[in-house]
């Protein structure tokens, strides 16, 4: 959803790339039938100006850009997020809206941030993955222990420690056959930078889950999974950032089972063939 992603990234947009994205929202109709040097034309900017604004946003070229916006949910594109706070004064009633809007919003939007051919590749990398080392700090940490339990459950090996210490140990003995998965809210954690550094090192795979923009984890990570980065309440109840985390794990996750669920079913059915075969064609 593009108002999603300009709304993520903004504050990394520069006076003309801001002011291409204001055109293209308030312009959305006509840009269905603009090339890329009409919009670059009629912003007073250069072509570049329009493909790094593309880039930033998550997009491989002008093309996707203009796919998205006609693709995209009117529904989600006129659901305005919540921008107003939890107060003290508060009746129950009014936290608990609150809090149900935040939720549902938090979910709409990442999967609306969501890349397909990136959770494919995040999917390929866990599946073919001996060892996976989870790490995350905080309320991270805790969707890091979610993740965990899931992948234990279609028999992958795997830890995740909220000690930084352990993690870096086991991180230590791993090497290409296996990946390293740092999530991370702001993208700037020193322990998961310093993780993924030595992943690095060791050529050692990794997936970041990490908000939307440049920050050193999505630098570091081979593969990036975007998570929501407004927190409309106070960081000390990020419900937004770990209703957006657990999204994106679903998505890991399901479609995981789903993928080698298929898997067995045909060795299922592959075995009980052999069997039969076996049983009807004695010597």
């Amino acid at each position: 959803m593009f108002d999603v992603k300009i709304r993520e990234v903004s504050h990394e947009l520069s006076a003309k790339e801001r002011n291409v994205a204001n055109y293209i929202i308030e312009n959305k109709q006509s840009l269905k039938s603009m090339s890329i040097q009409m919009l670059a034309k009629v912003n007073g900017v250069s072509t570049t100006t329009i493909l790094r604004l593309c880039h930033k946003l998550g997009y491989q070229g002008f093309s996707d850009l203009k796919i998205d916006l006609m693709t995209s949910s009117s529904a989600l594109n006129n659901n305005k997020f919540l921008q107003e706070d939890i107060c003290l004064d508060d009746s129950i009633e009014a936290v608990n809206a609150k809090i149900l809007q935040i939720e549902k919003s938090s979910i709409d939007e990442t999967h609306a941030l969501a890349n397909t051919s990136t959770l494919l590749e995040a999917n390929a990398l866990i599946q073919k993955s001996h060892k996976i080392v989870i790490y995350g700090a905080g309320s991270s940490g805790l969707v890091g222990k979610e993740l965990e339990y899931q992948l234990i459950k279609i028999k992958k090996d795997v830890s995740c420690h909220l000690d930084y210490s352990i993690q870096f140990s086991i991180v230590n003995t791993l090497d290409e056959n296996d990946l390293l998965i740092i999530i991370s809210h702001s993208g700037e954690n020193q322990e998961g930078v310093m993780l993924l550094t030595l992943a690095q090192q060791l050529g050692v795979p990794s997936i970041a889950i990490t908000k939307m923009g440049q920050s050193r984890i999505s630098t570091l990570a081979d593969i990036v999974l975007h998570t929501v980065s407004t927190e409309s309440v106070s960081r000390l109840i990020p419900i937004r950032s770990k209703m957006s985390q657990l999204a994106v794990i679903n998505m890991l996750v399901t479609n995981l089972f789903v993928q080698q669920y298929d898997e067995r079913l045909l060795k299922q059915i592959q075995m009980r063939a052999e069997r039969f075969y076996r049983q009807n064609h004695k010597p």
